[in-house]
């Protein structure tokens, strides 16, 4: 038996699919059910911040792979609660049940004195995974994504109908073209841990999972491209654009993105997070861009032969439009 805690998330959900295609019995462990799990998979409702809930989570486990993470928090959700306490639950709840095998996802840019809230504690996270005495391995993604992940497709919910057409178009990018990322598909993410646990050579390591480096700027002209959009990129001062808007509306093609600069954006983030419960940017969110992704994903090529498509490629297997009949079988 596999257990994957987050198992009914985007990430745990994905390699829930790639056990149960190895053959492999899968339970996935998380608060609440999901109708989207692949058939076949058993369901164990327990909630990592509580320890109680985990004592019979991990009967009979042959591994754990745990999944569960934040990017943002809440009034009922901290980074230290779910990265900190969480993970210490999990561990604790592994060796009660002599777990022989524990896959750890943290992120990519995790390191001691890192800068955002989000890195600091997903690096002491993963230190209680180093200091179990379990037989670990750990993964740092970068910015993942799929068909439901919260980045790509909120921008393609962006850039299109209706929210396109209440926003006349124009789309800001935090960043624009300085933000770097280097984007991994889930399903890249999902092979790797799977293939991981049958490496006696994984136990003990830290893997990078990342694609090519790209930034936030060129990700949004993918997913609109993705799309079958004809996007425009527009690098001026946000107050040229305003200044701009009717003659870039009537001459350019559409959606039409720009940058903002970062401490803008800070300042905005700063601002909604006192006036919002959910804001649309975090202060910390805006540190990890600042700072962007950098990564080395060559040693888990060599020995889990991790492989991620070409971005576009990528994208438009799940955001590309639908040709419609047997053409088209995408779930």
């Amino acid at each position: 038996m596999i257990v994957v805690t987050g198992g009914t998330g985007f990430v745990g959900r994905e390699i829930c699919r790639a056990l149960r295609a190895e053959g492999l019995p899968v339970r996935a462990v998380s608060r609440t059910p999901s109708t989207a799990l692949p058939p076949g998979i058993e369901f164990f409702p327990a909630d990592i911040t509580q320890p109680d809930s985990l004592r019979h989570a991990f009967h009979h486990a042959q591994a754990v792979i745990h999944t569960v993470g934040i990017i943002r928090e809440s009034s009922s959700q901290t980074f230290s609660q779910v990265h900190l306490e969480g993970t210490a639950h999990v561990v604790a709840a592994a060796r009660a049940a002599s777990v022989p095998r524990y896959l750890h996802l943290s992120a990519l840019g995790t390191r001691p004195l890192a800068a955002s809230r989000y890195h600091q504690t997903k690096w002491e996270a993963e230190q209680i995974v180093r200091a179990s005495g379990l037989a670990a391995t750990i993964f740092r993604p970068s910015l993942i994504y799929g068909k439901g992940d919260a980045s790509t497709t909120q921008l393609a919910t962006l850039l299109q109908p209706p929210l396109s057409w209440l926003s006349g178009g124009f789309l800001p990018i935090p960043g624009g073209k300085q933000a770097t990322l280097c984007p991994v598909s889930v399903a890249s993410v999902a092979e790797s841990v799977v293939r991981s646990l049958g490496q006696s050579q994984a136990v003990g390591k830290t893997f990078d999972l990342c694609g090519d480096t790209t930034t936030l700027g060129d990700l949004a002209l993918a997913v609109a491209h993705a799309l079958g959009r004809q996007p425009t990129w527009v690098e001026n001062n946000p107050d040229i654009i305003l200044l701009s808007i009717p003659w870039l509306w009537l001459t350019r093609r559409k959606p039409i993105l720009f940058p903002i600069p970062l401490p803008l954006c800070r300042l905005f983030a700063a601002v909604t997070e006192r006036l919002l419960p959910r804001p649309p940017l975090t202060t910390d969110q805006i540190t990890m861009l600042e700072e962007g992704q950098v990564g080395d994903s060559e040693p888990a090529r060599q020995l889990l032969g991790f492989h991620t498509p070409d971005l576009s490629h990528g994208l438009a297997a799940y955001l590309a439009p639908r040709a419609g009949g047997a053409a088209d079988r995408r779930p």
